[in-house]
This record gives C-alpha cells, structure tokens and sequence, in this order.
C-alpha cells in the first residue's frame, strides 16, 4: 500500500500527510511538492517519529516532472492532491499572465496528476483519488476570478475523469474548505483579516460562517482522509463541504 501526498510542505497539505501518515491503511506516505526542502523536513519529522514516508520533488507545471514523481509511486493506490496556488487581484486589473499562472497549477497541473495516477489504477481496477477543491469553485469571491476559475474548471474535469474511470475501480472525490486558518491566508491578512472571515464582509459579499470559526488544516485532513479510506467505498464524485455552514450546503 502506498499514499501520495501532492502539494506537502505546508498548510494543509502538511496536515494531510500528518494525517494519513497515522492511518494504518495508508501504508507507505510519500511527500511531494515544489518546495522540496520544507517537504524533506516533514517527511523527516515523521520518520523520526517511525512513519514510513518518503519525500519526492514535483512541479505541476512541468509533464516532465509529473512524470516522473508517478513513474517513482505508480502502486500507489490513494492519492491526496492538495497543490495549488492563489492570489487576489481586481477582476479589473488582473492580467493574462496571472490569470494563466493560476490555471496551470491549480487546473492543468491537478488534472494532469489526477490522470497520470487513474491510468495506474485504471490497470489494477482499484485506487482513491481526492483532490481539494474550494467552495470558491461555486460561490463568486470578490478579486479572485483567476482562483475561483481556477478551481471550477478543476472539479468539473476531474468530475468527468471520475465518470469514466469509476466502472475500473478509481474513485475520485473532492474536499472543499471554505476560510483555513494558513500560513499563506495569514500572510494575505490585507485582503483577507482573519478576524473578519467567519463574521462576514458585506463590503466584500461575504457570508457569516453560522459555525462562528474558519476551519483548522486538521479539519480538512480528517475530510480527506475519510474520503482515502476504505471506510467510503462506495463514495464517488462527492464534493465534501468543509465551511462551517458558510455555503448552505448550497
């Protein structure tokens, strides 16, 4: 048994690998990310506390690297997707440039990750694929058009790679936090002030969050983790909200 862990080195990421590295059915967890060095320090604490983790560098923007990291895992039968990136800009002035940047990691790169491991799986009709999304991808979020674009575009791909890889066995399923309490939210406090993400923003058309708290990478873990485990087998396409209420289930 092995798990891959994309997009490790921070936020929730590191708290997905953490999480599954725990898990007795995860077997071997394998840490992958672009910030290689951050990786290699997870997977090092965790092997220092008996885990069995290895650390891989990836770029999601690179087929190459893809490749490559699934050519190094491809028994792996669960894999947790966390990469992305993100960026605030006025829908007035953002560019091309960004907007593409955005698109390549968050859509093209996740889709090409999720497809190169379905064709593993496809081949041994077994495997879980679980990808974290965002409730940006159904709920507009003032200055973030590339973003929320960006994750749109990847659950409705991977929902039609779902459709037709789950009669072979490969179960794809999404988490979509709302607010997360990260380093990277953290360091955008001037467009997103943590003490205002769970009360709402009129000005910024932002619903109160009814459970009065912005989620922890640790309530995204567990999430992913019920969605990896054999506990939902029967659970395809689903796109689990993990807002605190602020979507309606909407």
């Amino acid at each position: 048994m092995t798990t891959v862990v994309v997009g490790a080195a921070r936020g929730i990421g590191e708290a997905v690998a953490r999480r599954l590295a725990t898990e007795p059915w995860a077997g071997k967890v394998v840490l992958a990310d672009l910030l290689f060095d951050e990786t290699a320090a997870v997977a090092a604490d965790l092997a220092a506390a008996g885990r069995d983790v290895e650390a891989l560098p990836v770029d999601l923007r690179s087929d190459a690297s893809i490749a490559e990291l699934v050519g190094r895992t491809r028994e792996a039968d669960r894999v947790a997707i966390v990469a992305g990136i993100f960026k605030p800009s006025p829908s007035l002035e953002l560019t091309r440039e960004e907007f593409e940047r955005i698109l390549s990691v968050n859509t093209l790169g996740v889709f090409m990750v999720a497809q190169a491991y379905a064709r593993e799986m496809v081949e041994r009709e077994d495997g879980a694929i679980v990808a974290i999304g965002s409730i940006a991808a159904r709920m507009p979020r003032m200055r973030q058009a590339a973003y929320c674009a960006s994750k749109a575009g990847m659950r409705l791909a991977l929902r039609v790679l779902a459709l037709e890889t789950v009669p072979h066995g490969v179960r794809i399923n999404f988490v979509a936090p709302g607010p997360a309490d990260t380093v990277m939210m953290r360091a955008l406090q001037q467009d997103h002030a943590m003490e205002d993400l769970w009360q709402g923003s009129p000005d910024g058309f932002r619903p109160r969050i009814p459970d009065r708290r912005v989620a922890t990478t640790d309530d995204v873990a567990a999430a992913v983790a019920f969605l990896l485990s054999p506990d939902s087998s029967h659970v395809a396409f689903h796109d689990l909200y993990v807002d605190g209420g602020e979507s309606l289930g909407l």
